[in-house]
């Protein structure tokens, strides 16, 4: 039984990290991208190696320089000689109140959020064709409704979502191509979110509590399984929406 890739964008950390186990768990290899969580990067493939020998490997890339963007695309092909399912993870999330977003930070959002997915999707669909493989783009459950003061954030999402619906179709029957859009899982890095803002947050969700992680994962790999569903956003945020 031939072996499938698993080929993620910000796999190092936090929801990334638990998708790269979850897959690896099931006998994939994994690929996967990081920027700036080189350390983080390094543990997880070393940890999943000595599970598994030679079943992850890593590539480091900034995906808003184009250059890094083509070099990246050029050493993942001399890795493998082809991948089955395209997670496309990476994100940068950070307030933008209109009054001081600025053209740099509009580009780094569009940049992580919709054009590294579009650019990686044509890049490798030849061999996601040949192998009748999966795109799972990954979004956010509140974006499209819109997010006061990350409105640079939520276009870059809703258009991840729009790119999703209308690759669907493009590249239909060959190339199943959906989305997972999360709702409150880990709580922000670098930030201390108050008792009082958890409590209004999760006051908003049905289930009263936030997600795991694995949560996402799984339905990740549901739709990487689910053979006849394509050009859909499901959203894992407990009801929230």
């Amino acid at each position: 039984m031939k072996e499938k890739t698993l080929f993620i964008t910000g796999g190092a950390k936090r929801i990334g990290a638990v998708t790269a186990k979850y897959f690896h768990k099931r006998g994939y290899k994994i690929i996967l991208h990081y920027n700036n969580s080189e350390q983080a990067a390094q543990d997880l493939i070393d940890e999943l190696n000595s599970k598994r020998a030679n079943s992850c490997q890593g590539i480091k890339a900034d995906f808003s320089s184009r250059n890094s963007m083509d070099s990246f695309i050029e050493e993942f092909k001399s890795l493998t000689s082809g991948v089955d399912v395209l997670v496309n993870n990476a994100s940068s999330f950070y307030p933008t109140p209109i009054q001081e977003a600025t053209k740099e930070q509009w580009n780094n959002l569009l940049d992580t959020n919709a054009t590294a997915p579009l650019f990686l999707i044509k890049a490798f669909s030849e061999e996601l064709k040949k192998n009748h493989g999966s795109v799972i783009n990954i979004s956010d459950t509140l974006a499209t409704s819109g997010i006061k003061n990350f409105s640079l954030y939520s276009s870059a999402k809703a258009a991840l979502e729009a790119l999703t619906k209308s690759l669907a179709k493009e590249l239909a029957p060959e190339i199943r191509v959906n989305a997972v859009a999360p709702g409150a899982i880990l709580w922000p890095e670098g930030t201390d979110v108050s008792d009082e803002a958890k409590e209004a947050i999760l006051s908003k969700i049905d289930l009263g509590r936030i997600g795991d992680p694995e949560d996402i994962a799984s339905a990740i790999f549901f739709l990487s399984e689910a053979s006849y569903i394509t050009g859909q956003v499901i959203k894992v945020d407990g009801g929230r929406s």
